[in-house]
């Protein structure tokens, strides 16, 4: 990363230094926690503890096992303490599933996890077992074809936003609506768990991931009846690998690409293909000096909150493991992907133009990759956005504007 001026995406004005190297100052204990909850490391930085394969697949065990452990203290015995104490299971419990998920099993599809296209099929295979989830064949298939044609209607997750109501040029209060209305909607979650369920036990193919899906139901089915432990599962594997993995796993794949930038276009040129996908940056500027007194120790105080909660639990919960860094996965899919921030960082160095990013929370990253009310952030100033009725999905007919309000429909299946 540069830590000179850079020119603001809407204006083309300095921008000023980047939001990580403002916390150059702060002791050098706290530099490792900020390099992984931001996803930069500081200009210079080495590189303390190198990172693994192995070590990232590690973590995402011992993240769910701690928050099966916590939510089992939380059930027994059950207190007034035990709801935000599940709750707080439930998440870590899922953000371990979804580094196995999103950063395993990811990684597996490009055969980048074991460097044996085997072994990385057998990893692939146990974990989505276990998570319900597509199989490696029908998966990988999906996956590269993403890569190939990353946010046309030839990938498939530009069909699954789409069928949940997506759409750009929002405004603020309508997208909030429409967010929390898919996180907290049966339908949504009852359609993408049968779906999942479906693509373990219907039409399965190679067979014997048919008999790996049905042994582990027997196994479950098994445990519970031996052990009388039904209400520990349904409550500590049940939920968060469900309605709680499916409501991360959406807001990841919002924030993902920039969907609608180029109008789900299939044929771009690498320039606009580059803007689709852009560095998820966790955090703000630190308080500069011009603060002072009892200003500079309120801001201060929020600024480390927001740090510790806001950020930090989008990166333990969400934007897990090398995600950060998406952008560098398109633009770089061979690369050392357990050690990303510093590869990122010495690769835009030399090819700036490849790389754009997006500082904030979680809502920055939403509001920028779904144009919320025109949202431009990170984009150079001369990007110019498909218009909404002319992009393919409209004109295909599989989404149709309402011309007077503005409005969607969908021939697909809506919330």
């Amino acid at each position: 990363m540069h830590d000179i001026d850079q020119p603001d995406a809407t204006t083309g004005e300095p921008a000023g230094i980047q939001p990580r190297e403002t916390m150059r100052g702060l002791p050098r204990f706290v530099q490792p926690y900020l390099t992984w909850v931001t996803g930069v490391p500081l200009n210079g930085d080495k590189q303390l503890i190198p990172w693994s394969p192995a070590k990232a697949g590690l973590l995402g065990l011992v993240q769910m096992a701690l928050g099966i452990t916590l939510g089992a203290y939380a059930l027994h015995p059950f207190t007034g303490w035990s709801v935000p104490l599940l709750a707080l299971g439930w998440l870590l419990t899922s953000g371990g599933m979804r580094r196995l998920d999103v950063v395993v099993v990811h990684q597996t599809l490009h055969r980048m996890f074991t460097g044996s296209a085997r072994a990385d099929r057998i990893i692939g295979e146990l974990i989505t077992t276990f998570f319900w989830r597509s199989p490696y064949d029908d998966n990988r298939k999906e996956h590269l074809l993403h890569h190939a044609y990353p946010c046309s209607l030839k990938d498939g997750d530009t069909h699954y936003l789409l069928s949940t109501g997506m759409r750009p040029g929002m405004t603020r209060k309508e997208f909030r609506r429409y967010v929390w209305t898919a996180l907290l909607s049966p339908k949504h979650h009852g359609r993408f768990f049968l779906g999942r369920m479906k693509s373990n036990f219907i039409g399965v193919e190679p067979r014997y991931r048919l008999a790996m899906s049905l042994a582990y139901f027997a196994g479950t089915a098994a445990f519970i009846g031996l052990t009388g432990w039904w209400v520990e599962w349904l409550v500590l594997w049940l939920v968060p690998v469900s309605v709680v993995f499916q409501s991360c796993t959406y807001l990841y794949t919002m924030t993902e690409h920039r969907w609608w930038l180029f109008g789900n276009a299939e044929k771009l040129s690498r320039d606009r293909r580059d803007l689709l996908t852009f560095g998820r940056f966790c955090g703000e500027p630190l308080p500069g000096h011009e603060v002072t007194g009892l200003e500079r120790a309120a801001a201060l105080t929020r600024w480390i909150c927001r740090m510790l909660l806001v950020h930090s639990a989008y990166r333990m919960f969400v934007l897990v493991g090398d995600t950060v860094q998406h952008d560098l996965h398109h633009v770089m899919p061979s690369c050392d992907w357990a050690n990303s921030p510093w590869i990122r960082s010495d690769d835009s160095a030399k090819r700036a133009d490849r790389y754009n990013e997006v500082w904030g929370s979680l809502v920055d990253h939403l509001h920028a990759a779904g144009q919320v009310e025109g949202n431009r952030t990170g984009l150079p100033p001369t990007t110019e956005p498909t218009p909404w009725p002319e992009s393919v999905p409209v004109t295909t007919g599989i989404v149709s504007v309402t011309a007077d309000t503005g409005t969607t429909t969908s021939t697909r299946s809506r919330l």
